[in-house]
């Protein structure tokens, strides 16, 4: 059966409420594979860096604070990627650490980004990081769906023509 729209708001309005509820599916499933699986294994899955060494750089633009992490060999194969929201601990994480967003990936080093000045635990020696949420991927969806209003197809789209 094909869905039919009456406007471009009602669309919009379906596939956001959807793209809302793949972003909290996703980050169900990385929460409960963090609270199930050791850290070393979410780093063999490219999920989690452990051991990492935090230097903050200051802040950058929009004034959120820059923190290096990095560890001395390059890193395995990530998930980790530019854009990404991960949550720093130390330890085994609960799901109520800071989160901060990947800005920069180099081989051996990840700078974060972070709205707040991070917490004590977020700095120092033998930080974690765990992927929280691909963001890139939902920012994409989200960023067709507003485009979509321009396209001269929409009232097909719609079911409208």
């Amino acid at each position: 059966m094909k869905k039919r729209f009456s406007s471009y708001e009602e669309y919009a309005s379906y596939f956001s409420s959807l793209i809302r509820l793949e972003r909290e599916a996703q980050r169900e499933l990385h929460l409960k594979e963090i609270k199930t699986l050791t850290g070393k294994e979410r780093e063999r899955r490219g999920r989690a860096l452990l051991g990492l060494r935090a230097r903050k750089l200051g802040r950058g633009l929009g004034g959120f604070y820059l923190v290096r992490y990095e560890r001395r060999e390059p890193f395995p194969k990530t998930e980790i990627s530019v854009g990404d929201v991960v949550l720093v601990s130390r330890g085994r994480p609960t799901g109520r650490e800071v989160q901060a967003t990947v800005a920069e990936k180099g081989r051996n080093y990840l700078v974060l980004a972070f709205p707040d000045e991070p917490p004590p635990y977020a700095l120092g020696r033998s930080v974690r990081v765990d992927l929280f949420s691909n963001e890139v991927t939902f920012k994409r969806m989200e960023e067709a769906l507003r485009r979509v209003k321009e396209h001269p197809l929409l009232k097909r789209l719609l079911g409208l023509k």
